[in-house]
């Protein structure tokens, strides 16, 4: 099926996107087309690196001025709270 269009519709139903970024997240089509998905709808979003010992890659799509986080809890929480 159309899984584009399910992430568009379940989209609507989410306050916030987290990105897990990792090694190859650069060349990752799906997470590269969700996370456009979530700018088209306006969504607030961040990327979190998903390992502290790797180099984790942005997806295409995001923006120049978007900022990979640690992964901890504090940042997450910090995250979700708005402070990006």
């Amino acid at each position: 099926g159309d899984w584009k269009e399910k992430v568009r519709r379940r989209m609507d139903n989410i306050d916030v996107v987290i990105v897990h970024c990792g090694e190859h997240t650069d060349r990752a089509a799906g997470v590269d087309a969700e996370l456009r998905i979530a700018q088209e709808k306006g969504k607030p979003y961040f990327l979190l690196a998903a390992y502290s010992d790797r180099m984790c890659k942005k997806p295409i799509s995001a923006k120049v001025s978007d900022k990979v986080y640690r992964w901890t809890w504090d940042n997450l929480k910090a995250l979700l709270g708005g402070a990006r």
